[in-house]
């Protein structure tokens, strides 16, 4: 690795190096702006991997940053634990770019915040879609060009292969789609269309009798009036999911099959590939008349590199966090009460989960 520790390099650490941990630490190690200080994970994987990239490694958070001065850590942790570790380097007031969702429950968020402000630390959230410029470029759109927004539709499907259940802590509560992988969703409508402020939601557990769901259907209310659906399950081949469409991840064969669509009263927009469907003819439109789809082009940029930038200019406050630890705590509590409604059948209003355990 290339030694490039600098009183100008923001030092960063990172907590638990599964699929996303090594993702970041890569990052770091990447990026001119950034110096990898040590990986801590007690697993015996881990170790190879910070030998692979020259840095430490440490079994705990607390074993590194006794060890070593930190500017920032970045928990990618499973996320029962992010409460846990991140309130160990909050509490030092250590700056923390904290893996989506902030918790697993959100009072686990609140506490997080309460503790930041007594010390001073910031909290950035790992709501990673909204550094892309595709997601800044539609909610433009969506803005300033359909109109009245009437409603959203998302549909979000994968097959997620037996070797993904494999740690057991996927397979049980804290785990699931909705909190998971939903929650990226939840987090884009917020940002794209506003506040929720009813959720109504059905949940099922057919295709693998795990603790948690597999499919789900939503309905959602926006304090605009507009109306929003999600359905997501992720036990069928589908080529409908922001991975497999914005072609973010490498990882992730690309299908171009939009899975999102926006509905205003003057023109429409499929995500991600931003086509933006309108009347343009002369006289009366509807229907009958042919519509029109227009296409926009945006810049590919990464949005981890760009969320990795975007944390040290944080960090040496040059910057509030995009996504901040109140905004997510907001994208918890749509999940939350999505998880509440689809256990009780009742429509839950989010605002009433903030306290939720």
């Amino acid at each position: 690795m290339v030694d490039r520790t600098t009183d100008t390099a923001v030092r960063i650490g990172v907590v638990g190096v599964g699929a996303i941990g090594r993702r970041h630490a890569q990052y770091c190690v990447d990026e001119p702006a950034t110096t990898l200080i040590g990986i801590a994970d007690p697993a015996s994987e881990a170790g190879s991997l910070a030998h692979e990239f020259g840095v430490p490694h440490f079994r705990s958070l607390e074993d590194m940053l006794d060890a070593q001065r930190a500017d920032g850590i970045i928990v990618a942790v499973p996320t029962p634990l992010h409460c846990k570790v991140a309130l160990t380097a909050i509490r030092r007031g250590i700056a923390v770019l904290i893996e989506k969702p902030i918790a697993k429950h959100p009072a686990e968020a609140t506490e997080l915040i309460a503790t930041a402000n007594s010390t001073g630390a910031k909290i950035l959230v790992g709501h990673h879609r909204r550094h892309n410029p595709i997601v800044r470029e539609a909610r433009d759109i969506v803005k300033s060009e359909l109109g009245q927004l009437l409603a959203v539709n998302v549909l979000w499907a994968v097959l997620k292969p037996r070797s993904y259940f494999e740690p057991q802590w996927r397979r049980v509560a804290g785990a699931g789609p909705v909190l998971t992988n939903l929650v990226h969703d939840v987090d884009l409508l917020r940002f794209m269309c506003g506040e929720i402020v009813s959720v109504t939601a059905a949940a099922r557990r057919s295709a693998r009798r795990h603790e948690v769901e597999d499919t789900v259907a939503v309905l959602l209310d926006f304090e605009s009036g507009a109306l929003g659906t999600i359905t997501g399950c992720d036990a069928s081949p589908s080529p409908w999911s922001w991975d497999a469409n914005s072609g973010e991840n490498p990882n992730f064969p690309v299908s171009r099959e939009n899975s999102y669509r926006f509905l205003g009263s003057d023109g429409s927009l499929e995500f991600p590939d931003l086509h933006v469907w309108k009347y343009r003819v002369d006289g009366e439109a509807g229907w009958t008349r042919p519509i029109s789809r227009e296409g926009r082009i945006v810049k590919a940029q990464d949005a981890y590199r760009r969320q990795l930038r975007h944390f040290c200019r944080v960090i040496k406050e040059h910057e509030e966090p995009l996504v901040s630890a109140e905004d997510a705590r907001r994208s918890l509590q749509v999940t939350a009460a999505i998880l509440r409604s689809a256990a009780t059948g009742q429509s839950v209003n989010p605002a009433e989960m903030q306290g939720a355990a």
